[in-house]
C-alpha cells in the first residue's frame, strides 16, 4: 500500500446522482485527451476551478471510473490524469455548450496555464 492510496479514496466513483422527481437531467459532456506535458497539476486544476466559478456551471471531470468536482483542486489532482489520458468533462447549468468549450480548451491546448 503506497502513501497515496488513502488519499485516493477522497475521489468519488463516477456515477450520476439520482434525479429528483420531475426534473430532467440537462448536461453536456465531451471526452478530451490531456495534452499538457505534466498532466493535471496545480496550475491546471486552479485554472479549471477559476473557469468553473466564472462560468457559473457545475463541472465534473471523470477519468475511468473516478470523478472530481471542478471546484476542488485536490480532487482534480487526485484523478492522476497524465499527458495522453482520456478524461470526460461534464458541464451542467448555464450556457453548457459555451462553457464546455471553455473548459475543454484548458486540456486540449496543452498550455496548462
Amino acid at each position: 500500500m503506497s502513501p497515496r492510496e488513502p488519499a485516493r479514496s477522497m475521489v468519488r466513483r463516477c456515477h450520476a446522482p439520482p434525479l429528483q422527481a420531475g426534473r430532467k437531467r440537462l448536461m453536456r459532456s465531451k471526452k478530451v485527451i490531456v495534452q499538457n506535458e505534466h498532466g493535471i497539476h496545480t496550475r491546471v486544476a486552479l485554472r479549471v476551478l477559476e473557469r468553473s466559478k466564472e462560468l457559473g456551471s457545475e463541472v465534473t471531470i471523470c477519468k475511468g471510473c473516478l470523478k472530481a468536482d471542478g471546484c476542488s483542486i485536490l480532487e482534480l489532482m487526485l484523478l492522476g490524469a497524465e499527458k495522453g489520458s482520456e478524461i470526460e468533462l461534464i458541464v451542467n447549468g448555464g450556457d453548457e455548450d459555451r462553457n464546455l468549450g471553455a473548459i475543454s480548451e484548458i486540456f486540449s491546448d496543452g498550455s496548462g496555464i
